[in-house]
């Protein structure tokens, strides 16, 4: 990853990466709703896997595969994961996700899921990024665009739901009525909570595209302390969209970034149909795909 990245990117997206892998390994474990599975070789732990699994729906996940360097290339990665899937199958799981990443390093894993049976998931998220070339040099701010007020969250939180009607409705058609019921089994009252959590949260910035005195659009922009700016959520009414709201507020979160000293601005999107419009804007802000993607797996047991 560092390769891909560069050291700088790759420093501000992966800062103590070993500490943080390590403290995610460890939560795991200590997880009494992580079901854990241990290879053992001359009485050595070799590898391990960690799943997790919803009864409510039927779906599980495949948390993260590892096998100790010293021991890999001898099928106990492949091992792992035919135990697992065999427990989640037990357990009453319908289907299992996997996340890795579609670059050389997680070749190997990819492997292996698909020596199990993986196939690639129908919608795949896309990482997009933009480098700021001037950090902390003032720019003109587009005009309309303010800060959201307590007064503004409950419009913001009913067209940003119909602002995805048309995302999801492209999930069902893509992963069919079984997977998606499974995914998303109320996906209105997830995204409402998720857009009300989101544009309130304190520690980010959320600003808002006005019109009429009514907020039309919102951005969602979260900054950290290594320089990179995440564009969280973005959602423009649909009684306005096609005005380009879109692309001024993706402009603006770049520029409010660019006040803020950041070095990157990054943002995740998807591959669907019902993305487009989204990845359209944020082409024409200036982004690109990010060197590294990630590749979803999906097994129906």
């Amino acid at each position: 990853m560092r390769e891909i990245y560069g050291d700088d990117l790759f420093e501000r997206l992966r800062p103590d990466w070993a500490g943080v892998q390590a403290r995610q390994v460890q939560a795991w474990l200590n997880d009494a709703q992580v079901a854990v599975w241990v290879a053992e070789l001359d009485g050595l732990t070799v590898g391990f896997i960690a799943t997790t699994c919803e009864q409510q729906t039927g779906m599980g996940m495949l948390e993260l595969v590892a096998v100790d360097p010293a021991h890999q290339r001898q099928g106990i990665g492949g091992r792992l994961v035919a135990h697992a899937l065999a427990h989640l199958r037990q357990a009453g799981v319908v289907y299992v996700e996997a996340y890795i990443r579609d670059f050389p390093g997680h070749e190997p894993a990819h492997r292996t899921f698909q020596s199990q049976g993986f196939t690639r998931r129908a919608v795949m998220p896309v990482l997009l990024y933009r480098p700021v070339e001037r950090p902390g040099d003032p720019a003109p701010r587009p005009l309309l665009i303010r800060r959201l007020t307590p007064v503004d969250v409950e419009a913001c939180v009913a067209f940003g739901v119909e602002a995805f009607r048309s995302v999801y409705s492209s999930f069902e058609t893509l992963y069919g009525p079984d997977l998606f019921g499974r995914i998303e089994p109320d996906w209105e009252a997830s995204q409402s909570s998720y857009i009300r959590s989101a544009i309130t949260d304190s520690n980010d910035e959320t600003w808002v595209y006005e019109r009429d005195g009514q907020p039309t659009g919102f951005v969602v922009l979260k900054m950290d302390d290594h320089g990179i700016a995440d564009i969280d959520l973005l959602a423009v009414d649909p009684d306005a969209q096609g005005q380009g709201i879109a692309t001024m507020l993706n402009t603006f979160a770049f520029v409010r970034s660019q006040e803020a000293s950041m070095t990157y601005v990054v943002v995740a999107t998807a591959d669907d149909p019902g993305h487009a419009p989204a990845r359209r804007s944020y082409e024409r802000a200036g982004f690109t795909p990010m060197p590294i993607q990630w590749n979803l797996q999906i097994i129906h047991l």
